[in-house]
């Protein structure tokens, strides 16, 4: 894939918030973004809530009527998204344990599609 994966505190905190409503959803976002600003990232990989999810969804179709891929800039532009899949290989009726297959492109997230929660 060519990226570099690094963890951050701020970026798993972000992962684990709440999101109760929209407003939440476009604080999240806009932290996301913003995070990816201030440490050069140009990818996101994790764990998406549905709300993430249906950002994701709104972007590709921002994506498709544009007609073309916005590259990530700063906080601008269409970060490709990948989440974790992962492969259960516990005995039935045993802890769960996991084993990490591949990261999976599950779309882009562009700020610009967070106008649908205002």
């Amino acid at each position: 894939m060519g990226y570099a994966l690094t963890t951050t505190a701020e970026g798993t905190a972000l992962g684990g918030k709440d999101l109760a409503d929209n407003g939440d959803v476009l604080a999240v976002v806009s932290a996301l973004l913003g995070h990816c600003a201030d440490t050069g990232a140009l990818a996101i990989f994790g764990v998406f809530a549905a709300p993430i999810l249906a950002q994701l969804a709104r972007t590709s179709e921002d994506i498709r009527v544009r007609g073309d891929i916005e590259a990530p800039s700063g906080g601008d532009g269409d970060f490709p998204c990948f989440a974790a899949w992962n492969v259960m290989r516990s005995l039935e009726g045993s802890k769960p344990t996991f084993e990490h297959r591949e990261w999976v492109g599950i779309g882009r997230l562009n700020q610009n599609a967070t106008r649908w929660l205002k």
